[in-house]
């Protein structure tokens, strides 16, 4: 390997513990841009539809779309990159958000506002599929992998169950447009961190074709992503049109929306610290613990939730079972399949866009031509599925299992 200029940026040994710390956190901060701008037009999607004349529906392809972007640029990308240095992914995959949202803030009509989604999705699959098989090597020194892979974690956790209260709030306080420049804007700081603090990242050693399903020929591994497919399908399907619910079947207003779609963040954010703990002593148990409490918050929605008392109490449950929901899919994956975990990610985070994207798309078809009631009950049939698959299919999982040599 030849010698790097004297330009090149530095070896992860090679910087301060600082730095090194200051690179993880602008990777952590991009992804929590990321996947905020990802969720931001479920708590927009009432503003938007009524500026733009369409559809709650229609207006749901804000969703849809990028899913589908990143579920083909996620397997895609990682190969195709071959040995490039990450670092240069990274920052271009940051700069392509920003790109994005700036699109979004200023579209004169619908199709160049999902032009801008698309370009978002690309981004996302890259980033997701990247960033963390990058932690162990960008940990800082004294931290471990586990650790490291959890600081990039909680930017993507929080923006899942924060993206959508915070982006009705700013909405609500300077208009949707704003809200996506405002997400642009927070994007520039991030690139630039990247660009002066990221270390070199070359990989050993290009990801192939051959190593993408490394996760789906694994039987228990296969058992949480059929797991995570039907629980994952029923929450997007089902959550992505809870603000038009709130507006539509129980007449709140927007700053009531607001503050509800707030306190199902605030839930998620102690949902995820209870399956930080929760999972690593039983990941499966934990699994059905949030099953069932997504479960209930669903089959109880169109009826207790129209009131705001019952609508804060689902809410919460919701937010704090869907909180701790991407923790035990990814714990449940280094349980079962921990040498596995790294090639398969692409694949794995190509599924879960697909679920966003599905979840979005029909239950904006059934929310048009059936109504929220419809919607909510197959959201709840899928839950009981993903508990029963659990249940059954994973009765040999056991946390132990990440312990044995395989």
């Amino acid at each position: 390997m030849p010698n790097p200029s004297p330009h090149s940026p530095p070896e992860h040994s090679q910087q301060s513990l600082k730095q090194q710390w200051l690179a993880i956190l602008s990777v952590a901060v991009g992804a929590f841009a990321l996947v905020t701008s990802e969720f931001l037009p479920v708590g927009v999607l009432n503003d938007v539809a009524g500026d733009l004349g369409i559809s709650a529906g229609h207006a749901g392809l804000m969703v849809t779309l990028p899913g589908v972007m990143a579920a083909l640029a996620a397997p895609l990308l990682s190969v195709g990159i071959g040995t490039l240095d990450r670092r240069y992914l990274l920052s271009a995959l940051t700069l392509i958000m920003i790109i994005a949202n700036s699109v979004v803030a200023y579209a004169t009509d619908f199709n160049l506002l999902l032009l801008g989604r698309v370009l978002l999705g690309i981004s996302i699959g890259g980033f997701w599929a990247t960033a963390i098989a990058l932690s162990g090597r960008l940990a800082p020194r004294g931290v471990g992998v586990a650790q490291a892979t959890s600081i990039i974690m909680v930017g993507v956790t929080l923006a899942t169950v924060l993206g959508v209260p915070v982006g009705t709030w700013l909405s609500g306080l300077m208009g949707w447009r704003m809200t996506f420049l405002v997400t642009a804007l927070l994007g520039i700081p991030v690139l630039l961190a990247q660009v002066l603090l990221l270390p070199r990242l070359t990989p050993d050693k290009a990801i192939q074709v051959r190593d993408l399903p490394a996760l789906f020929v694994n039987p228990l591994a296969r058992v949480g992503l059929i797991a995570v497919l039907l629980i994952g399908l029923a929450h997007f399907a089902a959550y992505t049109y809870v603000a038009p619910f709130f507006k539509h079947n129980a007449n709140f207003d927007g700053p009531t929306i607001g503050s509800l779609l707030l306190l199902y963040g605030v839930a998620g954010v102690i949902g995820n610290l209870f399956a930080g703990f929760a999972a690593n002593q039983s990941v499966r148990h934990t699994l059905m613990l949030v099953a069932l409490m997504i479960g209930v918050g669903t089959a109880l929605f169109p009826y207790f939730a129209t009131s705001l008392t019952g609508a804060a109490m689902l809410i919460a449950l919701w937010g704090f079972a869907f909180g701790a929901f991407p923790a035990c899919a990814s714990i449940w994956m280094f349980v079962v399949a921990p040498k596995d975990v790294e090639r398969g990610m692409p694949l794995f985070v190509a599924m879960f866009q697909v679920i966003i994207a599905l979840g979005s798309f029909f239950g904006g078809q059934i929310v048009d031509q059936l109504g929220s009631a419809v919607l909510f009950s197959l959201a709840t049939a899928l839950v009981g599925c993903g508990l029963v698959t659990v249940l059954v299919l994973g009765r040999n999982v056991s946390n132990r299992l990440a312990a044995q040599p395989s």
